[in-house]
């Protein structure tokens, strides 16, 4: 059994993965504008067409010539004989005078005069151009609306692709992730419960960390066998870009799984000073990546967060610069740690009544097998590995919880 040969740090770890992944990036798909929700971007987008294709009222009113409101008041209304009742969003008259809507509120059709007739009675003036939207105010024909690797098309970008009429749109393709479980003592939640085994947690919250980005194949639980381990990462790998595999990554009697990695390929690395999360590995088996994750969920988590969320993300064209949604918060009280380490530390956010600002404050119920630790929490600070921790009232950035 293969005793960690040293701990490499976090930054080591990650400069390490993510040079496997430079050139490396998925390919690229054309698909349904629609379908491209969480996807990123392969092309920059430029807009066919200006949005919105024409001059529009952005009330509904009546559309006029501004100038010939000028003056109006409630006790000294203007009469306009030439007007056109429109709707928002309705195309403004092509009589090539309106450029204006004055309000429902600001006027009223009334009969004046002694031959009647109808004519729009204002009680309040509008500069021309008020209430309309200009042809390509929101977009011009041939602007770049979404830029090549946009991180993770969402609702809007969607909204955006539909009104410029980009009907399909270039993305990156989703890499096909295998997640296996390893344990004698894992059960599926999914089957009937046995009180003699633990639930298989890790596999579902691997599944669900990496669907956002990636396509995920849950591969079922392994027992701690080396050689069943070494069996389903072959036929993993088979079906799959990569792997994800968690338990058995330590230094136990039982675990397997760095052995197995070696057997098959190369063990990159194996021991990362992270806490918690320290049995992670990285390694190589038949040109693909192989995640060697630890067995406890918070750690696997830890592990996810740090290096395998980065690798995907550049793997899928997001580059190394990729950030996570940080707040600022003070620390509520000390945050210890140890230099030589990174501490990946759960925290729930809360703010003070009468102040403006948040504090961040560690979740009490720590351990990396605590997982109401995490579901307890609104995200998690690191602490780098040269400092000593974070006193209480000093600033924190607590990346939040997607």
């Amino acid at each position: 059994m293969k005793l960690f040969r040293r701990l490499i740090s976090l930054d080591e770890a990650l400069k390490t993965v993510l040079t496997y992944a430079k050139g490396r990036e998925t390919g690229v798909e054309e698909v349904a504008f629609e379908e491209a929700l969480n996807r990123v971007l392969a092309e920059d987008v430029r807009s066919p067409v200006d949005s919105p294709p024409f001059d529009r009222a952005a009330m509904d009113g009546y559309a006029i010539r501004g100038e010939d409101s000028f003056g109006a008041s409630p006790s000294s209304p203007v009469f306009l004989s030439e007007y056109f009742p429109i709707q928002t969003g309705q195309p403004m008259p092509a009589d090539g005078r309106s450029n204006a809507v004055v309000m429902l509120e600001f006027a009223k059709e009334s009969e004046v005069g002694d031959g009647g007739g109808e004519k729009l009675e204002i009680f309040k003036p509008v500069t021309p151009g008020r209430n309309v939207s200009l042809k390509g105010e929101d977009v011009k024909k041939g602007e770049v609306v979404l830029k090549a690797g946009r991180r993770l098309l969402r609702a809007h970008d969607i909204g955006m692709l539909a009104s410029v009429f980009k009907r399909t749109v270039r993305v990156r393709k989703k890499a096909k992730v295998g997640i296996i479980s390893t344990g004698d003592e894992l059960s599926d939640p999914k089957q009937p419960r046995n009180e003699n085994k633990i639930a298989d947690a890790n596999s579902f919250v691997l599944t669900a960390l990496t669907q956002k980005i990636a396509s995920p194949r849950r591969l079922g639980i392994v027992r701690d066998d080396r050689v069943e381990i070494k069996d389903a990462i072959k036929q993993g790998l088979e079906e799959c870009d990569g792997l994800l595999v968690s338990g058995g990554s330590s230094v136990g009697r039982r675990d397997f799984l760095a052995d197995a990695v070696t057997d098959l390929g190369e063990l990159v690395f194996h021991g990362v000073a992270i806490r918690p999360g320290e049995p992670t590995g990285f390694g190589v088996v038949d040109e693909k990546p192989v995640f060697v994750l630890p067995g406890f969920p918070v750690a696997t988590i830890s592990a996810f967060e740090l290096l395998v969320r980065p690798f995907l993300n550049a793997l899928h064209g997001l580059g190394v610069k990729e950030t996570r949604r940080v707040t600022y918060a003070v620390a509520a009280k000390k945050i210890p740690s140890a230099v030589g380490r990174t501490d990946f530390v759960r925290v729930r956010l809360f703010c003070a009544e009468n102040e403006k600002r948040c504090y961040a404050e560690p979740v009490r119920v720590s351990g990396s097998g605590i997982l109401s630790s995490v579901t307890k929490s609104d995200g998690f600070v690191l602490v780098e590995e040269n400092s000593e921790g974070v006193e209480a009232g000093g600033k924190v950035g607590v990346n939040l919880w997607e």
